[in-house]
């Protein structure tokens, strides 16, 4: 069994649902960005723009829940049995889908996919850091607004070179004084001591990406210490050009010091990648970095209820006794 703890919703479209969600939606995506390879990005700000245009076929609750539907399925074919979907409130709400009927289309499509292909999911509420704090604010409100057993956490995603952690820490109150758990992309395009910053500054249980703790070994072994998970998205690091390959990945560097390791796609519809293809990258590197133990590793880290950990050990461990 697989476990996604790091994955962009609306990047998990795939070119079918996208040329669907555009003639539903009278949307004007260009060939060169649905037709070419990964969406006609090639660098992290062509990605941020390629992103920001395919995903805007997206436009209603029912769009939002087909586009769940569609990666759970395809997910829990591959051996998928829980995602953490990441989905920024006030990106649809400004299309005039207030949260709660966003959340009501994702908590259908988590019993749908849970009832007929048996993969349980859940929400984290994110802010987009390039946006800035005060819009940070706003979708710490609104993600605290409705109260919904689907909804999880909150994170910060977008671009890591726009505004420091500190200046989203009025956000993140917000969003934990409501029981929001808290993770945030950081050490992925700045240096390590970021990663500490950001834990500090907003509380994080989790971290998104943190590859760059790997060139502090003080960061790393603080990691280490803490057991805080790095959500590794080796797919999306290799495609934006992190790394050159698994080979060269610190993924086992990380491993082996001893640091918490989970893994997500990112947005596998831009990166051409899927869980099935992280495990078998991760597995690459050999022990301990194996698909049982990461999936162990990966309940633990989630944000999901009790009830749902309990029934994800027992799936692991009905695994791991038929695999004897």
């Amino acid at each position: 069994m697989l476990v996604d703890l790091h994955v962009h919703l609306r990047g998990t479209l795939i070119r079918e649902t996208i040329l669907s969600l555009a003639e539903r939606n009278g949307a004007d995506v260009p060939d060169a960005a649905h037709l070419a390879g990964r969406y006609g990005w090639h660098d992290f700000e062509s990605f941020l723009r390629a992103y920001d245009l395919v995903t805007s076929v997206v436009r209603s609750a029912a769009d939002l829940e087909e586009v769940a539907c569609s990666y759970l399925r395809r997910c829990a074919a591959i051996g998928g049995a829980y995602v953490e979907f990441m989905l920024s409130p006030p990106d649809l709400a400004r299309t005039g889908v207030p949260f709660h009927d966003q959340l009501r289309a994702l908590q259908s499509a988590a019993e749908r996919a849970s009832e007929q292909w048996g993969i349980y999911s859940s929400l984290i509420a994110t802010a987009v850091r390039h946006l800035g704090p005060e819009a940070a604010v706003q979708a710490a409100r609104m993600a605290t607004s409705v109260r919904a057993d689907i909804l999880v956490g909150f994170g910060l995603t977008g671009n890591e070179n726009v505004h420091s952690a500190n200046e989203f820490t009025e956000a993140f109150h917000i969003a934990r004084s409501e029981g929001l758990r808290a993770t945030a992309h950081a050490g992925e395009h700045r240096p390590a001591e970021t990663i500490i910053e950001a834990i500090d500054a907003l509380r994080l249980d989790r971290v998104g990406h943190g590859v760059r703790a790997i060139e502090s070994p003080d960061v790393t072994r603080q990691l280490a210490d803490a057991q805080i998970p790095l959500e590794i998205c080796l797919g999306s690091n290799l495609a934006l050009g992190l790394y050159p390959s698994v080979a060269k990945h610190p993924i086992r560097s990380l491993t082996d010091a001893g640091c918490a390791i989970v893994l997500g796609t990112d947005d596998p519809g831009f990166f051409n990648t899927d869980l099935r293809l992280e495990y078998e990258r991760a597995e690459r590197m050999g022990p301990p970095l194996t698909r049982d133990t990461i999936s162990a590793t990966a309940i633990e880290a989630a944000f999901c209820d009790h009830e749902t950990k309990a029934r994800l050990r027992a799936r692991l461990q009905d695994r791991t006794i038929s695999a004897v």
